[in-house]
């Protein structure tokens, strides 16, 4: 089994800083070992140090395909740099206009991506990051959803009980409060999942939506419901998937498209209405893809973009595949169907899709390739998606290659690219898109 090894240290008493308080940050670096509040030789002040085995050979991370500037001054400017190199990952803008960074993983000397219990904000008017509360468990592969009431659903994820137990997800779920910087338990969800995925829906509820067990993927769906505080189980889908994507649509249901069951991508798509509690298939892709885009157009239609037509998942762990895809389709809720649109400047996976202020889509990052016995082809790269001419055109590369990163549409209009998994490993590194 080839792939990256998602290990979790699990937030233990006396190992870390009580969940909800604000931890202390330690030196943040390249080291060996993960630290709750850093990373290097020694871990931060409120953090774990974790090592584990992998029945498989070191993931290699080896070359990387940088983009070409189009013009003189790039449209990606470097801003602050994280207290925690991390991948897989989740950043949520908050009301106040900050973001919210939570966990996700780095490295260990075994090449694992071992997750800490570890989050931080961004202040765009600053340029920088600072600490906040820490998370009540370290989680990646999780989701993170904004509520009507300002607080930040974190949801699920990968989670490590014990060697050789693989990876299995796990069902807990807490709550971020801004105005006290700190997080607390809610839940617990129905099932653990992880590679799910989470939507806020018009009445302030959260739809959870398949995801794996971390080996076998899901058909059941949950509610998570905020005055409540609990999880109730919804209706299930008529597929089993993971990695796919959820839109909400301007008619208020919920497009679930793609993604992969336990034997292959998939090219069906289903459509969940909140009014009925039920789920109803609708078109099919022209190609089957996982680990994909989805982004809600001005005018109604579902940008499909990239992804690979395989499992990009395999038992917990991220595997060679077929080459990304650089095919996108559009989905026109009025007629149920998907239509080919682009083709991209190159297929790519992995990588971030954020709808900008004058309706076009950036698209940024991802792996292009894997190539023995290099490893993973990440880029830099970054394009541009224009409905109104409905294809794509390149852009200005950002200024590190990066997958697994996250994107977050600033309320100036500009974009926050952070972290991701470099040319060898997570980056702490951030940068801004003008």
């Amino acid at each position: 089994m080839k792939g990256i090894c998602l290990v979790i240290a699990i937030c233990l008493a006396g190992l870390m800083t009580a969940c909800g308080g604000v931890g202390n940050v330690g030196t943040t670096g390249s080291g060996s070992n993960s630290g709750g509040g850093g990373s290097g030789s020694n871990p931060g002040g409120g953090g774990t140090s974790a090592d584990a085995t992998c029945d498989t050979p070191s993931v290699i991370w080896g070359g990387n395909t940088n983009g070409t500037s189009s013009s003189g001054a790039s449209a990606f400017v470097p801003t602050g740099t994280m207290h925690q190199p991390r991948a897989a990952h989740t950043a949520t803008l908050l009301a106040d206009g900050t973001v919210l960074v939570v966990d996700g993983g780095q490295l260990d000397i075994d090449d694992l991506l071992v997750s800490v219990p570890f989050a931080e904000t961004f202040d765009p008017s600053q340029g920088k990051f600072s600490t906040t509360g820490t998370p009540c468990i370290a989680r990646e592969l999780h989701t993170a959803t904004l509520l009507m009431n300002g607080k930040v659903l974190i949801a699920g994820g990968t989670r490590f009980s014990g060697y050789p137990t693989w990876l299995p997800a796990t069902q807990t779920a807490e709550l971020y409060d801004p105005a006290s910087r700190s997080f607390t338990m809610t839940g617990p969800m129905q099932s653990g999942r992880t590679e799910h995925t989470a939507t806020l829906l018009a009445d302030g509820r959260v739809l959870i939506v398949g995801g794996s067990t971390s080996v076998e993927p899901m058909a059941s769906a949950e509610i998570y419901d905020p005055d409540a505080g609990t999880f109730v189980a919804a209706a299930s889908m008529a597929s089993p998937r993971s990695n796919h994507t959820a839109t909400m649509l301007s008619s208020g249901k919920v497009l679930i498209v793609g993604g992969e069951n336990d034997e292959a991508a998939l090219a069906s798509a289903e459509l969940y209405d909140p009014a009925t509690n039920t789920f109803t298939s609708t078109g099919s892709m022209t190609t089957p893809r996982s680990g994909h885009s989805a982004n809600l157009l001005a005018n109604g239609k579902v940008l499909i973009a990239g992804g690979v037509s395989s499992q990009i998942f395999a038992y917990g762990a991220l595997s060679p595949s077929t080459d990304p895809l650089a095919t996108a389709e559009l989905y026109d809720p009025m007629t149920g169907t998907f239509s080919r649109a682009g083709p991209m400047t190159m297929g790519r996976v992995g990588h971030t899709a954020t709808l900008l202020l004058n309706g076009k889509v950036l698209i940024a990052g991802g792996y292009i390739d894997w190539v023995n016995p290099v490893g993973y082809q990440n880029n830099s790269s970054a394009e541009i998606y224009d409905p109104a001419a409905g294809s794509f055109s390149s852009t200005d590369p950002m200024l590190a290659t990066r997958f697994w990163h996250s994107a977050t549409l600033l309320q100036d209009g500009s974009v926050l690219i952070a972290g991701g998994i470099g040319s060898d490993s997570p980056l702490a590194s951030a940068e801004i898109y003008k």
